[in-house]
């Protein structure tokens, strides 16, 4: 696959524009196998890859988020790999918290849930939880609760 991405560049620099303008070419069955192999040399391929071609991936992966979660979800060993948090929403409601005071320019909440996706079995869209965590609220309610969680870890 690294070979035919680099005939696809034809030794040009390679590029998510020029990458999207040649899937467009491609018969609509065969887009999505194309470029689930492109991710696939993320995996297999990337000591042996040039810096313009990792950069490539790595802005091939942010610009298609969603897919490359699926991607890693259900056609990799990873999506077997998935941790399962006890308390999804009370886990929203502190990265919400955790965040906010934050309010650094360069923290956001997509990359946030791309990151929580990659590493958590929670069923929900790139989008969708990045709204979920940004809307998350904690109240005293909640603080009891993850104090009480907290005391029991430290119980055991």
């Amino acid at each position: 696959m690294k070979n035919q991405l680099i005939a696809l560049f034809k030794g040009a620099k390679p590029s998510v524009c020029k990458f999207n303008l040649y899937l467009k070419e491609m018969p609509l069955a065969e887009r999505g196998i194309f470029r689930n192999r492109t991710f696939g040399v993320a995996f297999s391929d990337w000591s042996g890859l040039t810096t313009a071609y990792r950069l490539f991936l790595i802005r091939l992966i942010k610009s298609e988020r969603q897919l490359f979660v699926d991607y890693v979800r259900q056609e990799t060993v990873l999506g077997e790999l998935l941790l399962e948090p006890d308390d999804p929403e009370l886990l929203l409601k502190v990265l919400n918290l955790w965040m906010a005071p934050c309010k650094n320019p360069k923290t956001s909440y997509t990359e946030l849930s791309f990151s929580l996706l990659l590493i958590c079995n929670i069923n929900l869209r790139v989008r969708y939880l990045a709204d979920k965590i940004r809307y998350a609220r904690m109240d005293s309610f909640d603080f009891a609760e993850l104090l009480e969680k907290r005391s029991d870890m430290v119980l055991d």
